[in-house]
């Protein structure tokens, strides 16, 4: 797996189907955003997982509790998904301030040859979040790729999430946490 860390300044030379998250945990909700870029290797595309390092949360100083997977964690279980191109945009509160149709033309499709984007439908980005799925849609019409957008997977009526699987750990409900993450945490 190609890993791209520490620059915000990169240009793909393949068309590439792009997983936006954070990705902490690799849990069954991410897995189902990978399924979908993995699915596009049949069209040719590259599968690309985009994230943020560090995280929104640590950026802004919003307390998400500790990460589920460390870094290298992280990336290892993303290969073994089949990820081709793990991208780690660096995050400081200036580029955090980028519009979010710059983000789109610049950074998704320019830097990233993305011809396929795949996110959760509450995906945000850009400037104070303003970018969502709804703008995603509509840029992918004048920009030439096509959109995803993933509902939250659900166990039992509890969205997966890395904060649920964090509040599992925490109340001590391993077995739920397990089923969560699709693996032992």
């Amino acid at each position: 797996m190609e890993i791209i860390t520490g620059t915000s300044n990169f240009e793909m030379n393949i068309d590439t189907a792009v997983a936006i998250g954070k990705f902490d945990g690799v849990h069954i909700g991410h897995r189902r955003l990978l399924e979908e870029i993995l699915a596009k290797k049949a069209e040719g595309l590259a599968p690309c997982v985009f994230t943020f390092d560090p995280s929104p949360a640590k950026v802004f100083g919003i307390n998400e509790g500790a990460e589920l997977t460390s870094r290298e964690e992280k990336r290892e279980l993303l290969e073994r998904c089949g990820v081709e191109i793990l991208v780690e945009y660096p995050l400081t509160r200036e580029l955090a301030a980028m519009e979010p149709e710059d983000f789109v033309r610049d950074v998704l499709v320019g830097g990233l040859s993305a011809r396929f984007v795949a996110a959760g439908k509450d995906v945000s980005y850009g400037n104070k979040g303003r970018g969502d799925g709804r703008l995603l849609l509509k840029l992918s019409k004048e920009l030439g790729f096509s959109v995803s957008l993933i509902d939250k997977v659900c166990i039992d009526g509890i969205e997966v999430s890395s904060t649920a699987i964090r509040e599992c750990i925490e109340r001590g409900d391993i077995d739920m946490a397990e089923r969560m993450l699709g693996r032992k945490p």
